[in-house]
């Protein structure tokens, strides 16, 4: 037991510099949006001295919804290559939300992630990269797969 105990405690050490240099960042981050704030507020002085600045409330996203340029649409296709048959728009955005993080129980945010993935599924559709086929159990198109 004596013998894994310096590599135990020299992964906590190696574990806690990594959350310190994280907190490091975070600090640096909040500093420089303290003085980037400071900036816009002294600028909406210049053309209204009298504006209430500190009555802006801020504005902040929901958990889970930043996504980054062409984030989702690598998760989609990366999805449909691997898949053994077409999918459903709704299959699709469950995976989206799987691979995200996302709570796959949360009605409301699977019915936005559904209709974020639809959109996405048809404009890549437009381009050519997937196709649509009819459901022959509902008659509608669906169905999604990469375009051959």
């Amino acid at each position: 037991m004596t013998t894994e105990r310096p590599n135990t405690i020299a992964g906590l050490v190696a574990k806690r510099a990594e959350i310190a240099g994280q907190i490091d960042q975070v600090r640096a981050t909040l500093r420089q949006l303290i003085i980037d704030l400071d900036h816009v507020d002294a600028a909406i002085r210049l053309f209204d001295p009298s504006y209430d600045v500190d009555g802006i409330k801020p504005k902040t996203r929901p958990a889970g919804h930043v996504t980054y340029r062409g984030e989702l649409v690598r998760i989609i296709l990366s999805l449909l290559r691997e898949a053994p048959g077409p999918l459903t728009t709704k299959e699709v955005a469950l995976h989206l939300m799987v691979e995200r993080g996302q709570n796959t129980a949360d009605a409301a945010l699977v019915t936005v992630m559904t209709r974020r993935a639809g959109a996405l599924l048809r404009h890549y559709r437009d381009r050519g990269s997937v196709r649509s086929i009819k459901d022959p159990r509902r008659g509608q198109f669906d169905l999604w797969e990469i375009a051959q």
